[in-house]
């Protein structure tokens, strides 16, 4: 009985504690918060940037980068917000995050593709080839 009862106090003040950490990077969840910052279609993106732990990531980056992200005159103001190409740079910096962006992100410092197919300027787009339907012998 003293064992569950003992376990039971280290489960709640374990649920306890976590639910008094600051939400955003503290060096043991960077890797997860970058990961899921970067991941998932562009509408879920758009929305879960705005949760508390993404917010914090964004503030911590912009209050520590060296740039003025509010163009209000500072830089590194309390409360200054990086953009997601500052997170992606500083998720990516393995002092900040030594695993890396986990999954299959799209790097914002690469413009998207035209879902149209594009083109080159000359009148030629993004084709696909079509395929064969030879006969294997």
């Amino acid at each position: 009985m003293r064992k569950l009862l003992a376990l039971l106090v280290m489960a709640v003040t374990a649920v306890a504690g976590a639910s008094f950490a600051d939400p955003g990077p503290n060096g043991n969840n960077n890797h997860g918060l970058c990961t899921a910052y970067f991941n998932g279609s562009a509408n879920g993106q758009d929305h879960k940037r705005n949760a508390p732990p993404f917010v914090a990531l964004a503030q911590e980056v912009g209050e520590n980068d060296g740039v003025d992200n509010d163009d209000g005159g500072d830089t590194d103001e309390d409360g200054e917000m990086a953009d997601p190409v500052g997170i992606w740079d500083w998720c990516n910096d393995p002092a900040n995050n030594p695993k890396g962006i986990g999954g299959q992100p799209d790097d914002p410092n690469t413009p998207e593709e035209d879902p149209n197919g594009g083109g080159n300027g000359n009148g030629n787009g993004n084709g696909g080839n079509g395929g064969g339907g030879g006969k294997k012998g």
